[in-house]
């Protein structure tokens, strides 16, 4: 039997250490270290084949599991907290309890020993079966308290303001904004056709042109060159426009540089849902409800999708982790039709080349997006300057994340002014010159006016510019037909000018001009008024 050398750290009523050394057999306990960060120290060295942590372990996040791994080490945890053991479970670590026998132990040092099924979390409270639970900071004995507990609160709050704001019950500190405590089936229902809107038939649930089959499914990242060529724009608007066709959609803004969907809403979002979500994902206790309850619900014309709000500065970008942002992706896959996210443009990994250890990336959000993405969207301008970055932006992206989709080239903010006559055959030409062997999928228009009056109101263009060449272009770029009215309507919409046009358009059956409301946060944060322009 191949000798394995444990590191181990803290302990309980039970001495184990001394346990597994009475043994005298193949395990042995090489070295006691004082906390986990020695721990995970011995282990970068290679000095150990298997870690026992016993007691203490709520420092333990799914960071330093892949980490460990990575240096092929065994965790094993001894802890006398059924809640802890439940996520260490969650998170593939095997938890065991202080009364374990030392055969058991050993065999799990060893890694022979198979992990059990993770305890289930109850569907109604939210809580996780067998954890310690609190509840507004007060610890609650029983999981039946707090059902009861979380039930209740849950009644007075839909009395209170008619189902739209009700207070966290999450057992952990989870401050994100709250949407109406409901049952999964009713919070489905709610989000696919809106806030007091009754579920359509069969024959209405899909509208004209389209199928519910064919829209599409996955994660949806938009990337792009350095500078503004309109990342967010597309992010929010295709969001907007996905939601507004029934799909169920969550906009991540993972920018660790200047992150500005919330800005871009109109929201005054300060919370940085997606560092929440990152963070419980992190200790083991992301699930989808809690995944909404980290979300703000967004209300658009024709629909409604779900935003995980970015980091406010971007000195936080050590908050959203690799680890902690796939699992929030891979609970979106679960809960959403669509998750669409906006990243940054620096995708550099040579962080590894100033530190001897393990270093932090500080693009890993964006990196990490790519890699678990079903489909990329690479946009750049359509200027020299633009235009140029875009190209040289391709090749990094096939050096930097080769595992990634092939991205789609999308190319933003074409106009006259600055490319000349016939601008797209002009970008084309000039592509086909210089940049990579893929043709540009998309050029899109350049929409000042409907920009800025959307970014005035803190709205998407569906509802600030509904009958604009760049809305329609941004639909097509989602797989979605165009929004454009079609026969007399549609050509009256180009001539006549647009407040004109809307007015008479919105009086049509069928369009998706139409107010605004917002739910959750949003209702309580407040949002960009028409005389305010956001940034």
């Amino acid at each position: 039997m191949s000798r394995c050398a444990v590191v181990t750290a803290g302990r309980l009523r039970t001495d184990h250490i001394a346990a597994v050394e009475g043994r005298q057999g193949a395990v042995t306990v090489e070295r006691r270290c004082a906390d986990l960060a020695e721990v995970v120290a011995v282990a970068r060295a290679g000095w150990a084949d298997a870690a026992l942590l016993i007691g203490s372990t709520e420092d333990l996040t799914g960071s330093l599991v892949e980490e460990l791994r990575r240096a092929e080490v065994t965790i094993v945890v001894v802890s006398d907290v059924a809640g802890e053991r439940g996520r260490l479970l969650r998170l593939g670590v095997c938890a065991l309890p202080d009364e374990v026998d030392t055969d058991t132990l050993l065999a799990a040092l060893r890694g022979d020993l198979e992990l059990p099924e993770p305890p289930a979390e109850s569907a109604e409270s939210g809580v996780d079966l067998g954890a310690e639970v609190r509840v507004d900071g007060r610890v609650v004995e029983t999981e039946a308290e707090a059902a009861a507990e979380a039930a209740s609160r849950d009644e007075e709050d839909t009395a209170a303001d008619g189902g739209t704001d009700a207070a966290s019950d999450a057992p952990d500190d989870v401050s994100g904004p709250d949407d109406e405590i409901m049952s999964d089936e009713e919070h489905r229902s709610a989000d696919e056709h809106g806030p007091g809107d009754e579920p359509a038939s069969d024959d209405e649930a899909v509208e004209p042109g389209g199928s519910q089959d064919a829209r599409p499914r996955g994660v949806l990242t938009v990337w792009g060159a350095h500078g503004s060529p309109g990342r967010t724009t597309l992010a929010v608007n295709i969001a907007a426009e996905l939601a507004a066709e029934g799909s169920r959609v969550l906009l991540i803004d993972a920018d660790t540089v200047a992150s500005s969907a919330a800005a871009h809403l109109g929201l005054l979002e300060e919370s940085a849902g997606l560092a929440q979500a990152c963070r419980q994902a992190e200790l083991g206790r992301l699930t989808p409800r809690r995944l909404r309850r980290c979300a703000t619900a967004v209300d658009v014309a024709g629909g409604r999708f779900h935003l995980l709000t970015g980091i406010p500065r971007a000195e936080r970008w050590r908050e959203l982790r690799e680890h902690g942002l796939r699992e929030v992706l891979q609970t979106a896959r679960q809960e959403y039709d669509v998750a669409v996210v906006d990243i940054a443009s620096p995708l550099e990994q040579d962080e590894e080349l100033t530190f001897d250890t393990q270093a932090p990336q500080r693009h890993a959000a964006g990196l990490t997006a790519l890699r678990c993405s079903d489909r990329v969207l690479a946009v750049g301008a359509a200027d020299p300057v633009g235009f140029t970055r875009l190209v040289r932006a391709l090749e990094d992206y096939g050096l930097s994340v080769p595992e990634a989709p092939r991205p789609q080239v999308v190319v933003n903010q074409v106009r006259r002014e600055v490319v000349g006559r016939d601008p797209e055959q002009h970008l084309h030409q000039a592509w086909r010159r210089f940049g990579p062997d893929r043709p540009i999928d998309r050029l899109l228009p350049w929409d000042r006016e409907a920009c800025d009056g959307a970014l005035r109101h803190g709205r998407a263009l569906s509802e600030a510019a509904p009958h604009s060449t760049l809305r329609d272009g941004i639909a097509e770029l989602a797989g979605l037909p165009s929004p454009r009215p079609q026969g007399l309507w549609g050509r009256l919409s180009e001539i006549l000018p647009g407040t004109l046009s809307e007015t008479l358009s919105g009086a049509l059956p069928g369009t998706r001009a139409g107010g605004r409301r917002r739910s959750g946060r949003a209702d309580r944060r407040g949002t960009v008024g028409s005389g305010t322009t956001s940034s």
